[in-house]
């Protein structure tokens, strides 16, 4: 982490001061017409919006609910992916021929306009490999464009009228649905080649990526099914029935919850898959036309835009039951969050088209979930648990140096009783190996500050808070323990991996790791469960 880890201290530091609020509308703000897509940037604290038939994009400041600019981009500005890494915003022109805008979002390089297909629809990424995928409708193909160039270095067949791709990033495969052939396109990020052509059910409309498990979800429109992929072999290993839904549905994968969530436009329901099993688990009843669901950051909520009813469903993930609905504006269809709020694309009809802004429900309140990240080349392991550092590593800060393990943990974000304040620190003082090490031991903070244990840098104090447990390793009713090892120095840098999965502790121990922590299970911290708080 040594080239850019002052700009990661820094979006620590903006995290920290992110605070939760109740679930209310706080804004709404007008826009222009036909609005079809939304990305955030929370490191610049932005939300990008498309207008298609005004030709305008529009700015959002978080900070402040407020408008910031609305700009003329071009004819017919669709989908849009924000990098909050580098600070890009891509937005495809679904234009004959069509383009790929390029703006730089911190406002130093301007815009870059990159010849494409015809009448490209939607876009993917794999950002950590520097890639941009646009699928071009009527050109039966996908672009290519490298985010270091901005210029198309592949153009690739795929089926008839594709879809959204989708990227799984740690194997490098990419995967386009085609709604008319009934297929999915297995494209290697590498080579830039088809390697399979999978047969999928009747109209399929959106590709979801399991990274955690290795799948891909695809949604049947005209089936009411789901095929999973096997992204190991690319075959279809179940299909799954569903609810009646649309094309415009999208579905969601929660790596925390360990399930795909589907709104049903007809049907007025979610479908909630369990990725482990690959079954239904429940289906919840929403609004009227259902067509995006979400799960905030701080992995507490589930929302499902409601079209028709002009609301938004919230349920709990851990019991996924209905806590209820919020109103929002006219014919609300796509949604984003970020920094602790909600955004709404409301349609609003034949009138111009509106955003609302909410504040997240927050039903586990003041805790945050930890994310885990591996080096390879490092064998070491981070972990954060703020919003911005999540986001950044995702959008490949680092490139493909660090990937998620999909190991997660809860913390505390506030004091209180039994509760103590976790320190980081960071260190080179191991020639091309840099590492971090936490702490909520007040001493040994103090010794690394002062420099009698050397070498180390403070880069936060109070980063989140966790329980200890007694001298027998027994912790707190309604807390569950977390596990510290130690690589004993293994690769020449010390490194520490926290995890609340016993059998990970387990598979370190008999990998030559030290277990840190109090009594016979060697318990090192407390904490709040991470799927109910």
């Amino acid at each position: 982490m040594h080239a850019t880890r002052t700009t990661l201290v820094a979006l620590l530091a903006m995290a920290l001061s992110t605070a939760q609020a109740l679930p209310v509308v706080q804004m709404t703000l007008p826009l222009g017409n036909n609005t079809q897509g939304i990305a955030t940037d929370p490191v610049l604290a932005r939300v990008y919006i498309t207008n298609f038939n005004d030709g305008t994009g529009t700015v959002i400041k978080v900070n402040t609910l407020s408008l910031d600019e609305t700009v003329a981009i071009g004819a017919n500005p669709r989908r849009l992916i924000a990098d909050a890494a580098r600070h890009r915003v891509y937005v495809v022109m679904a234009t004959t021929p069509g383009t790929l805008l390029v703006a730089d979002s911190a406002g130093d390089d301007g815009i870059v306009y990159v010849p494409v297909g015809n009448n490209p629809r939607s876009l993917g990424a794999n950002l950590p490999l520097g890639e941009i995928y646009v699928s071009n409708l009527d050109s039966n193909s996908v672009s290519v464009v490298s985010t270091t160039t901005n210029s198309v270095i592949a153009t690739i067949p795929v089926g008839t009228a594709p879809v959204a791709p989708a990227s799984n990033d740690i194997l490098r495969k990419l995967y386009v649905p085609s709604t008319i052939d009934s297929t999915v396109s297995v494209i290697d990020e590498t080579t830039h080649t088809v390697i399979k052509t999978i047969p999928v059910g009747n109209a399929p409309s959106n590709a979801a990526v399991d990274a955690q498990h290795g799948k891909v979800y695809v949604n049947n429109v005209l089936d009411k099914t789901v095929s999973v992929i096997d992204s190991a072999t690319d075959t279809v290993i179940k299909t799954v029935p569903t609810g009646a839904g649309i094309g415009a549905n999208i579905g969601h994968i929660n790596a925390v919850y360990r399930r795909y969530y589907l709104p049903n436009a007809t049907d007025g329901t979610l479908t909630i898959i369990s990725t482990d099993t690959d079954t239904v688990v429940k289906t919840v009843t929403v609004g009227t036309s259902p067509t995006e669901a979400l799960v905030d950051a701080s992995g507490g909520d589930v929302y499902v835009v409601n079209q028709g009813s002009n609301s938004v469903t919230v349920i709990n993930a851990a019991t996924e039951t209905a806590i209820g609905n919020f109103t929002v504006g006219g014919a609300p269809w796509r949604m984003a969050d970020s920094l602790g709020h909600l955004f709404i694309l409301n349609t609003n009809g034949g009138a111009p088209d509106s955003l609302t802004i909410a504040s997240e429900n927050n039903s586990i309140a003041n805790t945050a979930i930890a994310s885990e990240y591996y080096h390879k080349v490092f064998n070491h392991y981070f972990h954060t648990a703020t919003e911005i550092e999540t986001r950044v590593l995702i959008d490949g800060i680092f490139h493909e140096d660090w990937f998620r393990t999909f190991e997660f943990f809860r913390v505390w974000t506030t004091a209180g009783p039994g509760r103590f304040p976790v320190s980081r620190f960071f260190s080179t003082q191991w020639g091309t190996k840099s590492s971090h090490f936490f702490t909520a031991n007040q001493s040994e903070r103090d010794k690394l500050v002062a420099g009698i244990i050397p070498g180390w840098q403070l880069e936060a104090d109070a980063l989140y808070y966790i329980g200890l447990p007694d001298a027998t390793g027994s912790c707190a009713a309604g807390t569950v323990p977390l596990y510290r090892l130690y690589n004993d120095g293994q690769g020449g840098a010390p490194n520490h991996r926290l995890t609340g999965n016993r059998a990970t502790r387990d598979q370190m121990r008999a990998d030559g790791w030290v277990a840190e922590g109090s009594g016979p299970d060697t318990v090192y911290a407390c904490l709040p469960s991470l799927l109910s708080g």
